[in-house]
C-alpha cells in the first residue's frame, strides 16, 4: 500500500486564488512526486490509486470549511485514512516531529515538506481524522421526475414506483445475506415506493452496495456524519492486562485489565508456548502472570521470563470453591478458563487496593496505568509518580533509616550504610545477571524453533509451489479438453445435417432416376409432384425435384393457396399445372392471367407408377388444345365485355348531355318569358 503525503504550494482554500498542492507518493522506501497540481486531480489521484494514507500537516489546506472539508472526505476512498501528523488536539511543529524522528527537509519546499508528512504518517505518528460514525446511510428513490402527466400517467406511476420498490428489496436482501444489523423506512406510492432509506450499522467499507442509477430507479451510499470532527491516534498504545494461565493438554488463558475487566477469554488443546505469547501479545502488555497452583509450572515460568513480568503464584493450590466464586463473576465454559480466571482475579484482588489510591493520588496529566505498572515492581506511589515529574524529588523508600539528616549521622552509621547499599546493588546485579541469562537461553530457544519453522516453511512453500504448478497444468489440460470437445460437437452437428442432406439428395436422384426409366419405358410423361398449395411446398418441392421452366406440376391438393402461391409458381416458368382437386375460381382465374394452363385430373388422367405422376402426351396434347380454346374464348369475352362496358359509359355520358341541353334550353325560354 502507498502512502500520499501533501503539502499546499500556492493559494489556499479560503482565499481567491484556487490553492495547489504538491504530492508525493511513498511506496516503501520508494518515492516521487507531483508539484503544483490542482485539488480536483489530487482527489482523483487518490480515488485511482486508493492509498492507505493521506498525511498532511494541516487537514483544514483542503477545505475553506468544515462543510466542504466533509465533500471532500465524502469524494475519497472509504479505507483511505486521512492523516494530521502533527497531531490533534495540542498540534506539534512539524519541524521538531521531524528532527525528532530523524527526518530532514527543506521547510520552503513544498514537495519535501510532502514527503516528511509521508514518512512521518508510515513511522505512525499523527492523528486519524474521524469525520463519519460507524453507520451508513443508504437511499433508494426514483431516477425519473413524474411530470405532469397524461393518459398513461398512472402506469408509469406504478412502473417507476415498482421499480424503486424492487430496488429497495434487493438491498434489504444484499443487507440480510451480509449479516449486518440495519433499520429500514419506506414512503409507500402507487403500485410500490416513492422512496426507501437503510441506516446500517457498519461502516461504509463493510456495506457492499455500490451506488448508481438503476433503470427507473437509483442508490445514493453515504457514511453518516459526526456531529463534531474527531482525531484518534493513528497507533494506538497498548495498555497493560493481568493474565490468569492454566497450562496442560488443554491451555486456559484469561486477560484483565487493570480495572478488574474481562478483557479476553480462551481455552485450546495443544497450544504451543509460541501460541500462548502470540495470544497475550495481541491483547496488551503483560504486567503480571499468574497461577492458581503451587508450586509455579514451568511453562508459566517461560511465559513470565517472554514479558519480563511479574509473577504471581499462591502459597498453596487454590480450593475449587474459592476458583467457582471468582470466576462466577466472568462467566466460563470449562475448568480450564475456571482455573484462569482464577488465577488472574487472584493477582487483581492482590493489587486492587494500591491501584485505587494510585488513581486517587495520580495528577490528572499522568496516565495512571503506568504508574500502576510502577508500583506492581516495587515501587512506591510517590516515587512511581516523581517517575512522570521530574521536577519531584523521590521519597525515601519504608526501608530506609528514619534519620534526621546525613550530617547527623555518625562515620560508623555513613559506613554501615554504604554497606547496605553495596550489598543491595550487589544482589540486584546478581539479579539482573541470572535474568539477562535467562532470557537468552529463552532467546536461544526462540531462535531454534524460529529455524524450524523456517525449515519447515521453506518446505511447504516447495511443495504449494509444486502443487500449483501442477494445478496450474491441469487447469490448462481442462481447459484444452474443453475447446476440443466444444470443436468435435460442432463438427458432429455439421456431419449430421450434411448426412441428412446427402440422404435427402440420393432420394431426389433415385426418384429422377425412376422417373427417367418409366419415361423411356412407357412413353410418358413425368409431372413434378407438389404436396399442397402454399409457399413453403412450393419452395420444399423446388428443392426436391427442382422446379424449372416448362415443367408440369402435379398439385394433389388445390384447395387454398393465395396470389403469392400463384405469382410464385409463374415466376418459376412452369408449364402448367394438374389440379387433383377443386380449385377456387379466384385462384384459377389469376393463374389464366399469367398465361399458366391449369387443367383437372378429368381433361387430363394423371397415372401413378411407384407413387409417381405420369401423364400420356396425347391427352395433354388435347388438354392443351382444350384449354387454349378456353383461354380464346375467355380472352374474347374479356374483349366483348370491355366493349360493352365502353357501350355503356358512351350511353350514359349521352344521357347526362341531353339532360344538360334540355335543362339549358328551359333556362333560356324561362328567360326570355
Amino acid at each position: 500500500m502507498s502512502i500520499f503525503g501533501v503539502d499546499i504550494a500556492s493559494g489556499s482554500p479560503a482565499g481567491k486564488r484556487t490553492p495547489s498542492y504538491s504530492l508525493v507518493i511513498l511506496e516503501g522506501s520508494e518515492a516521487f512526486g507531483f508539484h503544483m497540481i490542482s485539488r480536483h486531480k489530487l482527489i482523483r489521484l487518490i480515488r485511482e490509486r486508493q492509498p492507505e494514507m493521506v498525511a498532511m500537516d494541516n487537514v483544514h489546506e483542503l477545505a475553506s470549511d468544515r462543510r466542504e472539508l466533509i465533500n471532500i472526505l465524502r469524494r475519497m476512498p472509504p479505507a483511505t485514512k486521512v492523516v494530521q501528523v502533527t497531531g490533534a488536539i495540542h498540534p506539534q511543529s512539524l519541524i521538531k516531529l521531524a528532527r525528532y524522528h530523524g527526518i530532514t527537509f527543506d521547510r520552503t519546499n513544498p514537495l519535501q515538506e510532502a514527503e516528511a508528512c509521508a514518512r512521518l504518517a508510515a513511522k505512525g505518528v499523527g492523528a486519524v481524522l474521524s469525520a463519519f460514525q460507524e453507520r451508513t446511510w443508504i437511499k433508494v428513490s426514483r431516477r425519473r421526475s413524474l411530470g405532469r402527466g397524461g393518459w398513461s400517467q398512472n402506469r408509469y406511476t406504478r412502473k417507476i414506483h415498482g421499480a424503486v420498490m424492487g430496488l429497495a428489496r434487493e438491498v434489504e436482501k444484499q443487507l440480510r445475506e451480509a449479516g449486518l444489523t440495519y433499520t429500514s423506512r419506506a414512503v409507500e406510492g402507487l403500485g410500490g415506493y416513492t422512496r426507501a432509506e437503510f441506516v446500517v450499522e457498519a461502516a461504509r467499507e463493510k456495506v457492499r452496495i455500490s451506488p448508481g442509477y438503476y433503470s427507473d430507479a437509483q442508490i445514493l451510499v453515504q457514511s453518516m456524519e459526526r456531529p463534531e470532527l474527531q482525531y484518534k491516534p493513528l497507533l494506538s498504545r497498548r495498555s497493560y492486562i493481568i493474565v490468569g494461565l492454566d497450562p496442560g493438554t488443554t491451555t486456559g488463558i484469561a486477560a484483565l485489565n487493570l480495572s478488574g475487566e474481562l478483557a479476553d477469554l480462551i481455552s485450546s488443546r495443544a497450544m504451543s508456548s509460541s501460541d500462548v505469547i502470540e495470544w497475550i501479545s495481541a491483547r496488551g502488555k503483560p504486567l503480571v502472570v499468574a497461577t492458581d497452583v503451587y508450586p509455579t509450572p514451568s511453562a508459566v515460568e517461560k511465559v513470565k521470563r517472554a514479558f519480563n513480568a511479574v509473577l504471581f503464584s499462591p502459597g498453596a493450590d487454590v480450593p475449587a470453591e474459592e476458583k467457582i466464586t471468582l470466576g462466577k463473576e466472568f462467566g466460563y465454559r470449562n475448568d480450564h478458563e475456571r482455573d484462569a480466571l482464577a488465577a488472574a482475579a487472584s493477582a487483581f484482588k492482590k493489587y486492587k487496593n494500591k491501584f485505587m489510591q494510585v488513581e486517587r493520588k495520580v495528577p490528572s496529566e499522568i496516565d495512571p496505568d503506568e504508574v500502576k505498572a510502577l508500583v506492581v515492581r516495587g515501587y512506591s506511589i510517590e516515587n512511581a509518580i516523581a517517575e512522570f515529574v521530574p521536577s519531584l524529588p523521590p521519597v525515601p523508600s519504608a526501608q530506609a533509616r528514619p534519620s534526621a539528616s546525613v550530617a547527623e549521622q555518625s562515620p560508623s552509621d555513613a559506613s554501615a550504610d554504604a554497606s547496605a547499599e553495596t550489598s543491595i546493588l550487589r544482589q540486584q546485579n546478581q539479579q539482573l545477571t541470572l535474568q539477562v541469562r535467562t532470557l537468552r537461553s529463552y532467546v536461544d530457544e526462540l531462535k531454534a524453533g524460529l529455524s524450524e519453522k523456517e525449515a519447515a516453511l521453506r518446505s511447504a512453500d516447495g511443495k504449494l509451489e509444486r502443487l500449483k504448478d501442477k494445478a496450474a497444468r491441469e487447469i490448462k489440460r481442462q481447459h484444452e479438453i474443453k475447446i476440443r470437445d466444444k470443436e468435435i460437437a460442432r463438427l458432429r452437428s455439421v456431419l449430421r445435417s450434411e448426412r441428412k442432406h446427402i440422404k435427402k439428395l440420393k432420394k431426389t436422384i433415385e426418384r429422377q432416376k425412376k422417373m427417367e426409366i418409366i419415361e423411356e419405358t412407357h412413353g410418358l410423361l413425368k409431372l413434378k409432384p407438389l404436396s399442397a398449395f402454399t409457399r413453403e411446398a412450393v419452395l420444399l418441392a423446388a428443392e426436391q425435384f427442382g422446379l424449372d421452366k416448362g415443367d408440369l406440376i402435379y398439385l394433389e391438393d388445390a384447395t387454398g393457396g393465395g396470389r403469392s402461391t400463384v405469382e410464385l409458381l409463374a415466376d418459376r416458368g412452369i408449364a402448367g399445372i394438374v389440379a387433383g382437386g377443386e380449385m377456387t375460381a379466384a385462384m384459377r382465374d389469376h393463374f389464366f392471367d399469367l398465361g399458366v394452363a391449369v387443367f383437372s385430373i378429368k381433361s387430363l388422367p394423371v397415372q401413378k407408377i411407384n407413387n409417381l405422376p405420369f401423364v400420356r402426351p396425347e391427352n395433354l396434347s388435347e388438354a392443351r388444345l382444350a384449354w387454349e380454346k378456353e383461354m380464346a374464348d375467355r380472352l374474347a369475352k374479356k374483349e366483348a365485355e370491355k366493349l360493352e362496358s365502353l357501350f355503356q359509359e358512351y350511353r350514359v355520358e349521352r344521357k347526362k348531355e341531353e339532360k344538360r341541353k334540355q335543362k339549358i334550353a328551359r333556362e333560356t325560354k324561362a328567360a326570355t318569358e
